[in-house]
């Protein structure tokens, strides 16, 4: 088009060129370039460690790239902090919730924004504070009191309070007037009448800005997203139309090769009907969480628990490895009564315990990698009785679950947060996998995780079955509950309402599984906090 043609199309709203960034001798990004249009919504996927964090981190100042220039609007873009990035009217929510949560949740949607709020320049307004963030929670439909703890709330709705001020603070508290938000992984803790209301919020934005949206959820990027950019080691490998895609190349992309089809290796199944019951969990009970719950896994058997968030199935899972002891109830593992759950004897009986939360509950981040996977075991495996750490051991038990689940690490002394999401839940699996467990319970393990490593894990899931291991799985992924299970238990409001046998040529339906979950019945206990 000629100079000054009135339908001359606008400037992308980010446009980077020739983006690098590296860590020592590892290029975690290399010569990356694209432009985010306004009024788009722009998709970015990859495995785990191919580069996508990194380059959201760059985008919104954490971190400086060693090459390659950004222009915002136009404009040379160089922020020097996170902050300086808000300002400019970037907003991001984070793979892992960075909430602050023992302080109201009006504080969270206001951090970094408090001078706005001051009278005579040292004086917090509060009230217009509360009033800022009851209309952002309004506007993102989200049923939130703004004016309690931020803990108090289930990960759902931490999860949307995480996504209202990425999307809404850089339009209300900077005055930007078309803001780019990025988003990380934003669905993978949204119980499902949130996502209803995340997907309207996306489309306010994009009337008015732009968002570049990260998720291993496929369907979802090629249902929201115009455009989609895919990472590969650390390189642009495609950029392709949403609208001419599917799961299946979008995967070959990613990974190098097609998804397989049978993705949660259902022929591997093991039939364990005659088997003996390895848990036996007998009227379990804690208050407001779960009421009279009884179950068995058999030797060989993976076991789903599938509920809506506030089911209690969560705070069972805990309560079984004696996390949260419940109130009354038995546990027995092997026929041997566990009264009263403690996580130390549970653990010495064979029991092993992945929470859905890696990077609070599940390990710590700034220590080694080596450290994580030892973590667990430093009274028994890794120590001796004199109390002397066993470091060489350490380090080789390390490196076989670093080559045994593919963990892209490089070192056993690497920090775990140097590591992509999918990586530290492998470190957080190898802690247990050492420890030869029998009973494996499982909290969401591939939340966050792309589609290969997914595959990766229940591949290796099927093996330790084979093996003889049985297997609690907690999932919110409903495909994966199906897939996966021999038997699966639905839960709503804390209580087990319905069993389905699973077997590998009689899987239930989606909608049969659902529909057990929506509560029918007001006599059930009042919700949970799951």
């Amino acid at each position: 088009m000629a100079p000054g043609d009135s339908n001359q199309l606008p400037p992308p709203l980010l446009a980077i060129s020739g983006l690098t960034k590296r860590y020592g001798p590892s290029t975690v990004l290399d010569d990356v370039s694209f432009e985010i249009p306004p009024n788009k919504v722009i998709g970015l996927v990859g495995e785990n460690g191919a580069g996508k964090s990194t380059l959201l981190n760059l985008i919104s100042g954490m971190v400086r790239q060693d090459a390659g220039e950004m222009l915002l609007q136009g404009k040379k873009y160089e922020p020097v902090d996170y902050r300086a990035a808000c300002q400019l009217g970037i907003g991001r929510a984070f793979q892992e919730q960075a909430l602050i949560l023992n302080v109201p949740v009006y504080e969270n949607l206001v951090l970094g924004h408090e001078q706005r709020f001051l009278r005579a320049g040292i004086f917090v307004n509060r009230k217009a504070m509360i009033a800022a963030a009851e209309r952002m929670i309004r506007e993102a439909e989200i049923d939130v009191d703004v004016r309690r703890l931020t803990g108090d709330y289930d990960v759902s709705r931490r999860q949307a309070i995480e996504i209202v001020r990425a999307c809404l603070v850089p339009l209300y508290l900077t005055g930007v007037d078309h803001p780019l938000v990025l988003l990380d992984e934003p669905t993978s803790a949204l119980a499902r009448d949130h996502e209803a209301a995340f997907f309207r919020l996306i489309n306010r934005i994009r009337a008015i800005g732009a968002v570049l949206f990260v998720s291993h959820r496929l369907s979802e990027v090629l249902s929201v997203c115009d455009e989609i950019h895919v990472l590969k080691d650390g390189r642009l490998v495609a950029t392709v139309a949403a609208a001419k895609s599917n799961e299946s190349s979008l995967h070959s992309l990613m990974v190098g090769r097609e998804r397989v089809s049978d993705y949660y290796h259902e022929t591997r199944q093991v039939d364990t009907t005659k088997n003996a019951a390895f848990l036996e969990v007998r009227g379990l009970d804690r208050p407001g969480n779960y009421h009279d719950v009884s179950f068995d896994v058999r030797a060989g058997e993976i076991v789903g628990i599938g509920g809506l968030l506030g089911s209690g199935k969560s705070a069972l899972g805990k309560g079984i490895v004696g996390l949260e002891a419940p109130l009354s109830g038995t546990v027995k593992l092997a026929g041997q009564l566990a009264d009263r759950p403690e996580i130390r004897k549970l653990i010495q009986g064979g029991v092993a315990y992945v929470p859905p939360e890696r990077l609070t509950e599940g390990l710590i981040a700034d220590f080694r990698l080596s450290w994580n996977v030892s973590m667990a075991s430093g009274h028994d495996l890794f120590s001796t009785r004199w109390g002397r750490w066993l470091t060489t051991k350490e380090e080789a038990v390390s490196t076989k679950y670093i080559e045994e689940l593919s963990i892209k690490s490089g070192t056993v002394r690497i920090t775990c947060d140097q590591l992509s999401g999918g990586n530290q839940q492998k470190v957080v699996l190898s802690r247990w996998l050492c420890r030869h467990p029998k009973l494996l319970v499982l909290d969401n393990p591939t939340r966050g995780i792309d589609v290969g490593a997914k595959e990766e894990i229940y591949r290796l899931l099927r093996t330790l079955t084979a093996g003889g291991m049985c297997v609690l799985l907690i999932t919110d992924e409903l495909l994966e509950l199906i897939g996966l299970s021999n038997r699966i238990f639905i839960m709503q409001l804390g209580q087990v309402v319905a069993e389905l046998p699973a077997p590998v040529d009689a899987k239930p339906s989606e909608h049969d599984v659902v529909a057990l979950m929506l509560p029918s019945s007001k006599n059930l206990p009042e919700p949970s906090r799951n």
